[in-house]
């Protein structure tokens, strides 16, 4: 496929859409989270995220959150610039066309979207159209704003966004510890590290969204441990304890962690 310069990242998030009269909170949340990870701002565009491109877009997987994103070329809502555009993305393989039409103003609907498009490509390129096997998947979305053309979705780690649910304290132990608190992290809470030994914590710096302030000493009444039930024991702490892992084997939180420390 012909090498593209991406304009713009369009972003999705999930279960946001569950959150009913909360869910304005849980967006400007994942929007202040976006820009405090990458430091890159996204706008709110009908339920999708939508930014200018940048190259370290990969930082994106770290926002809890997030589902996907897709590195997309934005035009005018004028048909023979999409059709352009929607050629140059074909390259020489096999294509379908896939549109979606979130602003109803546009002319033409997404069934007719996908014959004029498919039709033009198949004329002005050395693609051809298949509908059950294409070796390209291209995507038109249009909207308020533009209309969004991409080929590809990068996944994320999705869940809530970080900061949305409250504090709890991590007690951080070993490595499986960091995969605890990065659970927790991903269901909408802020850890407050309690440094039980010394355990690099980069990880969860990486994907927070604030500073985490080291504690040598528990003070809140919800602890969050590492512990399987392998390791199981008793904490001499008061409070209500959360052991996210109790069912993990030491290779699941292995294969786990390495998802996020691999980015």
């Amino acid at each position: 496929m012909t090498i593209m310069a991406w304009t713009h990242i369009l972003l999705r998030y999930g279960e946001i859409f569950l959150k009913g009269k909360n869910k304005p909170y849980f967006v400007k949340k994942l929007l202040s989270n976006i820009h405090a990870i990458t430091g890159k701002k996204a706008q709110d565009v009908r339920s999708r995220f939508v930014m200018p491109y940048f190259d370290n877009h990969i930082d994106l997987k770290r926002v809890f959150g997030l589902t996907s994103y897709s590195l997309s070329v934005r035009v005018e809502k004028d048909i023979d610039l999409i059709v352009k555009q929607a050629a140059l993305l074909a390259g020489s393989g096999s294509f379908k066309i896939a549109t979606k039409r979130s602003d109803k103003s546009f002319p033409i609907t997404s069934p007719d979207m996908n014959v004029q498009v498919g039709q033009y490509v198949e004329s002005h390129s050395d693609a051809t159209f298949s509908f059950d096997t294409p070796d390209v998947i291209i995507h038109i979305e249009i909207n308020q704003e533009g209309a969004y053309l991409f080929t590809d979705k990068v996944p994320c780690f999705g869940g809530l966004p970080t900061g949305v649910e409250g504090k709890v304290e991590l007690l951080v132990e070993n490595q499986a510890s960091l995969l605890a608190g990065l659970l927790f992290m991903k269901r909408g809470c802020t850890v407050i590290p309690v440094m039980k030994n010394d355990v690099d914590i980069s990880v969860l710096e990486k994907y927070s969204p604030g500073q985490l302030v080291k504690k040598e000493k528990e003070e809140g009444n919800l602890l969050v441990s590492g512990q399987t039930f392998e390791t199981l024991s008793e904490y001499d702490e008061e409070g209500t304890v959360f052991r996210p892992l109790i069912a993990y084997s030491d290779e699941r939180i292995k294969r786990e962690l390495e998802r996020y420390t691999t980015l």
